[in-house]
């Protein structure tokens, strides 16, 4: 009802209510990240969903600041990513 009445539709994610969920998600994708990395799993279009991911949820979470260092990076990655094609893989000093 909350969100019917703040004409919010359940497609937009926000943190209202939610923010140990949207922090649960952030930790959950960037080790999910992480580990694809670990793996040696470089290819493009394997990193670059969850990626994305990761930074969408990441701007939901309005407790977080603006100028806040992580967003930059992960801002940066899918701008990188999207520069490749689907093929490409990330090489020694990307990982």
């Amino acid at each position: 009802m909350e969100r019917v009445k703040e004409d919010s539709p359940i497609t937009i994610k926000d943190d209202k209510g939610n923010l140990n969920c949207c922090i649960a998600d952030v930790v959950s994708l960037f080790i999910t990240v992480t580990d694809k990395l670990r793996l040696e799993i470089r290819a493009m279009d394997e990193i670059q969903p969850h990626l994305r991911e990761l930074m969408e949820t990441m701007h939901c979470m309005s407790h977080l600041s603006p100028d806040f260092e992580g967003h930059r990076t992960v801002s940066r990655w899918p701008e990188t990513l999207s520069d490749m094609s689907t093929s490409d893989e990330l090489d020694e000093s990307q990982v």
